[in-house]
């Protein structure tokens, strides 16, 4: 009789093991199902870290938008955000006729663009970084220095150096780098014999690379975080040094001098956000602005807004 109570008993262990075993192997393979689920993003409700928006970005600051746009959408899986690259000019279009409400420019919008939106919205505009526009060449071009005065006075159609067979290589004639030029110039259009728009910053460092007679204008981050398909041809490039008209002195956009405002050529870098709700321009901004945004910011050598503390531990003892 004990035995036969044992051999039940042994049963009812083995069948509760077996059911414990079965219920656990399910609920691994739901939760995997749903994890592995595609969410309709578009379905959520957008909230700052959830649901799906479209961010205009200049495309001479896009490296650092995407790779801060990888590591939000990572760690928070029910946001969906496409980058949306365009020139400053279409970024604008785009902005002052609704088609996207937030867009990452290198620069804040004018006291008229601002005006635009009066009434409907007040935009937000978040200040994370701050960028360097460089001169790149080829590494068989013979100078290693540039004076930018003189780049800006050769722009100019009335006193363009003609015996000059240099030629200034631009991404795109509607681009802010080509806007700011245009401004520090005080020209409405460059001399033709000089500037040459090659459509986009790939294109303008693929021509650089294969021209020793040129020399492209982009911005830094295109340098620091290039593409696996631009690598190659950014090993052939080299920087150049820019002469600060302050104290004649020439400076390479490193990190240390962009800071310090040593090197001339820097801009700041803004979320510009329209919504006039708390979406995920709301929710983007605040990641690219804090601890963890600023981070990459400054891993991909250009100057973050606030400059991360570094964490010592300190031992009394090895």
């Amino acid at each position: 009789m004990i035995k036969r109570g044992f051999r039940v008993l042994s049963y009812v262990l083995a069948f509760t093991a077996f059911s414990v075993v079965f219920i656990q192997c399910k609920k691994k393979e739901v939760q995997s199902t749903q994890s592995n689920m595609e969410i309709d993003y578009k379905a959520l409700d957008e909230t700052p870290v959830s649901g799906y928006t479209r961010i205009l970005v200049d495309e001479s600051v896009y490296p650092i938008v995407n790779e801060v746009n990888e590591v939000f959408m990572y760690e928070y899986n029910r946001v969906k955000v496409d980058l949306v690259k365009k020139s400053e000019g279409e970024v604008l279009n785009m902005l002052m006729n609704d088609s996207i409400r937030v867009a990452v420019l290198p620069r804040k919008l004018t006291d008229l663009e601002v005006e635009h939106f009066k009434g409907r919205v007040k935009p937000k505009m978040t200040h994370f970084a701050t960028d360097a526009i460089v001169f790149v060449t080829s590494k068989v071009f013979n100078d290693s220095i540039v004076d930018y005065q003189g780049i800006l006075n050769n722009l100019k159609s009335s006193s363009a150096d003609k015996s000059n067979k240099k030629i200034l290589v631009f991404d795109n004639i509607n681009s802010s780098i080509v806007s700011s030029f245009k401004e520090k110039a005080g020209v409405s259009e460059f001399t033709k014999d000089y500037a040459y728009f090659a459509g986009d910053t790939e294109s303008v460092i693929d021509y650089v690379s294969k021209n020793s007679d040129a020399i492209g204008v982009i911005g830094l981050n295109w340098l620091t975080q290039p593409t696996v398909e631009l690598e190659e041809k950014v090993a052939q490039l080299k920087v150049l040094s820019v002469k600060n008209a302050k104290d004649s002195k020439y400076y390479k956009p490193s990190q240390n001098n962009i800071a310090e405002g040593t090197y001339p050529l820097t801009r700041d870098l803004y979320v510009v956000d329209i919504q006039g709700k708390s979406g995920l321009g709301v929710g983007y901004a605040s990641y690219i602005a804090g601890y963890k945004g600023q981070r990459i910011v400054l891993k991909s050598n250009l100057v973050p807004f606030k400059v991360p503390p570094r964490e010592l531990n300190v031992r009394k003892e090895i």
